[in-house]
């Protein structure tokens, strides 16, 4: 009987925690900026050159595919685009370039 009781206590404990709220926007923003980095990353390192933002735009619907996302991958303009390849290009890592974008 103690043995059952404290695996229920186990498993009601170990669930309560799974439990993950959804990100603030703040948040869906970084992560969003972090993964299309990644993904632009990754397309330059392949394809070498710059990426234009047609691309990003792309790489960030890939990315991030959900709908709350959607119109932070709309919010990357020539600007963003242009500081996000030369940053990358000095080995700038995602979660700084994103912070020069001010996205985290």
């Amino acid at each position: 009987m103690f043995v059952r009781t404290a695996v229920v206590l186990l498993l009601v404990a170990s669930t309560a925690y799974t439990f993950v709220a959804p990100p603030s926007q703040a948040t869906l923003a970084c992560i969003t900026c972090v993964a299309t980095v990644k993904g632009v990353e990754a397309k330059m390192l392949h394809e070498g050159g710059n990426v234009a933002k047609h691309d990003v735009d792309a790489i960030c619907l890939k990315e991030v595919p959900t709908h709350s996302a959607e119109h932070l991958c709309e919010e990357y303009g020539e600007h963003e685009v242009d500081v996000m390849v030369t940053l990358i290009k000095q080995d700038v890592p995602p979660k700084m370039i994103c912070q020069e974008l001010q996205k985290c």
